[in-house]
């Protein structure tokens, strides 16, 4: 087992963005003197309330590598409906070299419609279930392809690479190469550059709370990442996971194996004192933010339906 710290850059209270950001990096800073294994860094946008606001975990997290030696950098999760593809293929890979290989790659299809629907040209957001898992499919394939392959050429239902009809002027500089250029100078394949220092790629992972996800998630080659369910719940999701997992990869798994869950702790001297600092962030938590944003329908038991009283 590893353990990892997720930092959100919360200012519940009304506190300067930039004193979240220092406290952020002494943190990670700590925490990688402490032995933690992982820093995880989340993806939100817009909204003046400063509830968990953070643009760009890519961003930070470069700037965290640069400040620590040995912990890794997570990002839990880049919301992929928010980047082009390629973009997102490109920032990650140069993340991952001038880190020294350090990266987990966590991909998420957001939550928040006001986030993704001002970002999306596609109309991906969760409004329309069914075009954000389309969306999210065809951008986490271009990523991958575009780290494993030198002579990308893609054709989907949102992106077609490279774009047709478009010349290589780059003509005069290089001689023709045949992947890339063909004879009449038209720009047919393209190599993203840089490629990740991990090989084939950074470990890729899913932020995922219903049960079908865990299922496309294994799918996909993503790990899941979990956060609200409970624990009959929980292990019903892992079960689904481990199968699909190891009828793909033609292994068996262990109940949890690539599994990842994030709990929130607080730590005191005695149980008392932790219960009395923690309580009332917790139940601001969990009544506004879960309870509101994210539902309750997350925290029932398999069979179990809640009503709004609950």
């Amino acid at each position: 087992m590893k353990f990892g710290y997720f930092i959100a850059l919360y200012a519940l209270d009304g506190e300067p963005y930039e004193d979240l950001v220092d406290q952020a990096i002494e943190e990670t800073q700590f925490i990688e003197k402490a032995g933690f294994d992982a820093v995880w860094l989340t993806e939100h946008h817009f909204g003046g309330e400063g509830y968990d606001i953070h643009p760009n975990p890519i961003v930070t997290g470069t700037y965290l590598a640069a400040l620590t030696e040995r912990i890794r950098i997570g990002l839990a999760a880049v919301i992929v409906p928010n980047w082009h593809p390629l973009r997102l293929a490109e920032d990650v890979a140069m993340l991952d070299v001038l880190s020294g290989g350090r990266v987990e790659c966590g991909l998420g299809r957001g939550i928040s419609n006001r986030e993704i629907s001002n970002l999306n040209h596609f109309g991906a957001d969760r409004r329309d279930s069914d075009r954000n898992w389309a969306y999210f499919k065809e951008a986490t394939e271009i990523v991958k392809l575009a780290w494993t392959s030198d002579a990308l050429r893609y054709k989907g239902q949102f992106f077609e690479f490279p774009v047709p009809g478009v010349k290589d002027n780059y003509h005069g500089w290089y001689p023709r190469d045949p992947r890339w250029r063909a004879e009449d100078g038209e720009y047919i394949a393209m190599d993203v550059v840089p490629k990740p220092l991990q090989k084939p790629h950074p470990p890729l992972w899913n932020t995922v709370d219903q049960t079908p996800g865990f299922k496309v998630a294994a799918e996909l080659g993503l790990k899941p990442i979990s956060w609200l369910r409970s624990p009959r719940a929980l292990k019903e999701a892992f079960e689904v996971y481990r199968d699909t997992a190891s009828e793909l990869q033609g292994r068996e798994l262990r109940l949890g194996e690539d599994c990842a869950l994030l709990r929130t702790c607080y730590v005191a001297e005695t149980f008392e004192e932790a219960r009395a600092i923690a309580e009332p962030a917790i139940e601001r938590l969990y009544s506004g933010y879960l309870g509101g944003i994210r539902g309750r329908s997350i925290y029932a038991e398999p069979g179990e339906q809640h009503v709004p009283d609950d």
